[in-house]
């Protein structure tokens, strides 16, 4: 059995069949495309980093130069960061590389922009919460000649600035701390300790600025006591060694003898006080012993040109003993062979008296 439809209602089935089939196969298309491009990702994920890719309107157009910078830490220096020099954009960040002492931040500047050597490097912020740019601060008297393409501006000459985290960390730091209340407990304790009357109070005040306006005055005395402050300061340090040497085991030792030292000193000061004492007979008569010492001076010694050479009757006995007495007991000069006695035969008494002459017995 045919049915038959009329014509409209015929071609209205035929457009609903070949729109249905046109939005299926779009459909299916849509899908598969999209089933590639994940697949593409889920392949190409792994290696792609957004910050080795430059945002479209990023950069600096035209020709450019690179310069390296060296800093202490580059953290929060998001990719591509502006690289700005009096407030002008003049370059953009390249890429980060680290360093075994440094992060070093290599910038594309364009080539009309001139960065004289000497030029500091920082990190700043226009807001607290705004994106961190590398700002070149260009020295006041000029620099010398201009970095070239590869030069370095060193980390002696970079600043990373204060951080936003570290800003934050150390508010926290300060409000959970307990810095508050302590603020607070010396402004309660100051309360307490200041003065009633308003009266006093001022009057305090009044001596506090008075002080402190003579502390000004004086501050050429301030500034002296500073200086001899430091100079003695560094003269410890240059004692340093002796000062170690008093505080040592040897320099306490030392000092343990010192009360036997001072107890043998004392004992000499007694002896010598007793010496003196038991000799109080003879300090009446040192005048006359002077005299004495006086007149026989010129009969032991005559003045003489020298010190060493001596002149008199003492240079007269010095020469016997040594020219004449030494010589004869060390080697005598007589020689006895024989001794007889002299006298008549006939008087034995006479020959008698000789002998005992010669042996001394008789004068």
């Amino acid at each position: 059995m045919t049915r038959s439809f009329p014509r409209s209602d015929y071609s209205r089935q035929l457009g609903h069949r070949a729109h249905t089939g046109w939005l299926g196969h779009r459909a299916h298309t849509g899908r598969f495309v999209g089933a590639m491009l994940a697949a593409l990702l889920v392949l190409c994920g792994c290696s792609f980093d957004p910050s080795d890719h430059a945002l479209p309107g990023s950069g600096v157009r035209g020709p450019t130069y690179r310069l390296n910078l060296e800093f202490e830490s580059l953290l929060s220096l998001p990719a591509g960061a502006d690289v700005r020099s009096g407030g002008i954009s003049v370059g953009t960040l390249r890429a980060i590389d680290l360093e075994p002492h440094s992060a070093v931040a290599r910038i594309d500047v364009r080539d009309s922009v001139i960065v004289p050597a000497g030029t500091r490097a920082e990190l700043r912020q226009n807001t607290v919460l705004g994106d961190i740019y590398i700002a070149l601060l260009p020295p006041e008297n000029g620099g010398g000649a201009p970095l070239q393409d590869g030069d370095t501006i060193p980390l002696s000459d970079t600043d990373p600035g204060p951080q936003i985290e570290e800003m934050l960390e150390r508010i926290a730091m300060f409000v959970n701390g307990g810095s508050i209340t302590r603020l607070q407990d010396s402004i309660a304790r100051l309360n307490e300790v200041l003065p009633e009357d308003p009266a006093e109070t001022r009057d305090l005040s009044a001596v506090i600025s008075n002080d402190l306006n003579e502390a000004a005055a004086n501050i050429d005395q301030i500034d002296r006591i500073v200086v001899a402050t430091d100079d003695l300061s560094q003269r410890l340090d240059a004692a340093r060694d002796d000062i170690g040497f008093l505080f040592s085991d040897t320099a306490r030792y030392r000092l343990d003898r010192v009360p036997y030292f001072m107890e043998a000193v004392l004992n000499i000061v007694i002896d010598v006080n007793t010496m003196v004492t038991g000799l109080e007979w003879l300090i009446p008569r040192l005048p006359h012993i002077n005299d004495n010492l006086e007149t026989l001076t010129p009969l032991l010694r005559e003045p003489s040109p020298n010190a060493d050479e001596l002149r008199g009757n003492a240079a007269e006995l010095v020469a016997l003993v040594d020219e004449k007495l030494v010589p004869f007991l060390l080697e005598p000069g007589i020689d006895i062979r024989e001794v007889t006695i002299a006298g008549e035969e006939e008087s034995p008494l006479a020959d008698g008296l000789v002998l005992l002459r010669m042996i001394g017995a008789l004068p």
